[in-house]
């Protein structure tokens, strides 16, 4: 049981960001670098789950997931949420993987990065980019 009304509620998710979270602007800090090699688009709204990067010419999306929307650790600390939040999740599990698949199914190389990760270890996150990138990017 929501210990907010249904108003209330609805208020405080309406400020929840999609677009220039913490993470993908950590994100982006990231990736700029790479923009020398090859021009790169934010929140492609024309591909499945309006991937946060895109680099269009690799076709490589990348998503800069949060860790409780996406449900990192859901198993673990699942017991302590309520079902309806639980039910959210899942959906949300299943969407991206339906994006995923579509997105493949164009072509596309598909990077989902836990925001977690990207701010603890941003140095992973950019090997993983210059590895799907290519090897002219992995030499530099």
């Amino acid at each position: 049981m929501d210990k907010l009304t249904k108003e209330a509620r609805s208020v405080l998710m309406k400020k929840v960001g999609t677009k220039n979270t913490d993470i993908e602007k950590l994100l982006g800090r990231i990736v700029r670098p790479f923009w020398k090699i090859e021009r790169y688009r934010k929140n492609v709204a024309s591909l499945p789950g309006k991937p946060d990067i895109v680099f269009v010419k690799n076709k490589i999306a990348i998503f800069a997931d949060g860790d409780f929307w996406h449900g990192r650790g859901l198993k673990k600390w699942g017991a302590r949420i309520p079902d309806f939040w639980k039910s959210k999740i899942a959906a949300n599990i299943k969407r991206d993987s339906r994006q995923i698949r579509e997105l493949r199914k164009r072509g596309y190389k598909v990077l989902r990065f836990w925001g977690s990760v990207i701010k603890k270890h941003p140095d992973r996150v950019e090997t993983k980019m210059k590895r799907c990138l290519g090897p002219e990017e992995a030499r530099r």
